[in-house]
């Protein structure tokens, strides 16, 4: 099973982006040190921000409702219902 950077590296298109010469420069640095490309080094890197934009909209959502890391009796039970885990 491909990754969803491996899948996007496949569909390709051509673009043109605008970003700033140290920007570029520091994005061809790490596509040599990592073997890859430039597109590919920018496909993980939004990867990894959207990742972290989660996160942190998960964080602000559960310190806005803090009761939903309390505790839950049904769950609990649950648990210990003896039925094995697979």
């Amino acid at each position: 099973m491909r990754s969803r950077v491996q899948q996007r590296t496949l569909d390709l298109v051509a673009t043109t982006v605008r970003v700033s010469e140290e920007t570029r420069a520091r994005a061809a640095a790490l596509a040599a040190q990592r073997g890859s490309s430039i597109g590919e080094v920018v496909d993980e890197a939004l990867e990894a921000l959207e990742t972290a934009e989660f996160w942190r909209k998960t964080r602000e959502a559960l310190a806005r409702h803090p009761q939903a890391l309390e505790e839950d009796p049904v769950w609990e039970r649950t648990l210990r219902d003896g039925l094995d885990r697979e």
